[in-house]
């Protein structure tokens, strides 16, 4: 399968590693960083990507987060839990320095979405306009996790979870990379790029803590959740009800999408893109 590697610029993190990103150059006053799930890098969302700058929505950064893509520099593993948040401060400040008069819009998909709402909480929250949400994750526990199972070809460890969180409560971390989450998909039918196993460190900081409506209180009304109705992974109709509860932001349950086509459909894509032109039109506004 093609990586389409001439799509990647690098930034700098603070620990001076070189980290990747798929670059789509559109109008320079608006810039979506949009970030992957939780096994798959970038390459699934270009198509996203291209057709946003295309279509002059939106200058669009897709990174391969640490742990991630073609070459990462351990895959499925990072130093610390939360290395992944100051990865994205330092992603966005250098974003800022190459488009100094831009609007900063973030967001991800499914997981992506959980990793893009802990910043919320951070510092680096005052620097981001909205946030776009598309079959985002919270945390396990909350309304959107399915009752019923799901098709997603996936494991966790709960036994070893459980025994690393009870060991972190007591500053023990020497056992954080551990392996706690396993993709299952056959081996015929991954394209090499995935990362199929995921340390402990790595896997809590794709998500949020229980406490996951501390994270939703931040969000503002120009914030935009879009999910599939057919979504296998998440319960779609416990999006609306939950956002609502605490948060202004807008909800939209798509007919006849599952949680991959709602990042690949001609349908999804103008829907998002409508919403960046609405975005762009009030931030005009004087």
């Amino acid at each position: 399968m093609t990586s389409y590697m001439t799509d990647y610029k690098t930034f700098t993190a603070r620990d001076g590693a070189k980290l990747p990103y798929r670059h789509f150059k559109g109008p320079s006053d608006i810039v979506l960083i949009f970030l992957h799930g939780i096994t798959e890098p970038s390459l699934y969302l270009r198509e996203f990507g291209t057709y946003m700058s295309e279509q002059h929505l939106a200058t669009v950064i897709l990174p391969d987060l640490r742990g991630y893509g073609e070459n990462p520099l351990r895959r499925g593993d990072i130093d610390y839990i939360g290395q992944l948040d100051d990865d994205i401060e330092d992603l966005i400040h250098h974003i800022q320095s190459c488009y100094p008069d831009a609007t900063i819009i973030f967001g991800g998909h499914s997981a992506g979405g959980a990793t893009a709402l802990r910043q919320t909480i951070r510092p680096i929250h005052a620097n981001i306009h909205a946030y776009l949400l598309i079959s985002s994750a919270l945390s396990p526990n909350s309304p959107l996790a399915r009752k019923d199972g799901n098709n997603n070809e996936s494991t966790v460890s709960i036994p070893k979870y459980a025994l690393l969180m009870g060991l972190n409560a007591i500053g023990i971390t020497k056992f954080n990379h551990t392996v706690v989450y396993r993709r299952l998909t056959p081996q015929d039918k991954l394209h090499g790029t995935e990362t199929c196993q995921l340390s402990y460190r790595l896997a809590v900081s794709r998500m949020l803590d229980n406490q996951y409506e501390n994270y939703l209180r931040q969000l503002n009304a120009s914030t935009f959740v879009l999910v599939g109705e057919e979504d296998e992974v998440f319960n779609a109709h416990a999006y609306e009800p939950l956002y609502n509860k605490y948060t202004p932001a807008k909800v939209r349950v798509l007919a006849d999408h599952d949680h991959d086509r709602i990042v690949k459909s001609e349908e999804a894509l103008s829907i998002v893109g409508e919403w960046l032109q609405d975005v762009r039109a009030n931030q005009a506004k004087p």
